[in-house]
């Protein structure tokens, strides 16, 4: 039986394949903005425009752990969804911006990648 392969491109440094992971599903989901951000809103990965993904990254914990807040300038009106994961015991959030609807399934197996990236390393 022969393996295929589907990732285009891979890295064995966990930076560079989280900036890969993040960056195909958010062309995939058809994403305005993709980040994981940690417990202090530092973006770990991040795809989009970079203002917009710091905003993104800093209040994905609150937006993790709360139904609703004000959102900050460049975030206001927008689509934006959070999910949160644990990974060695520490919280880290996936954040995006639009999306397609299929942007819920995408996130997930993003989430996926992000933990088989992580574990890895």
């Amino acid at each position: 039986m022969r393996i295929v392969e589907r990732r285009i491109r891979r890295s064995e440094q966990r930076e560079l394949a989280l900036r890969y992971q993040i960056d195909h599903a958010r062309d995939q989901a058809r994403l305005e903005a993709l980040v994981l951000a940690d417990e202090a809103g530092i973006a770990l990965a991040e795809s989009g425009d970079r203002a917009v993904c710091e905003e993104l990254a800093a209040i994905a914990p609150l937006l993790g752990r709360t139904i609703s807040m004000p959102m900050p300038p460049l975030l206001r009106g927008a689509d934006v969804a959070v999910r949160t994961m644990r990974v060695h015991g520490q919280p880290l959030y996936l954040a995006s911006i639009g999306g397609t609807v299929a942007r819920d399934a995408l996130l997930a197996t993003s989430l996926r990648g992000v933990e088989r990236i992580l574990a890895a390393n």
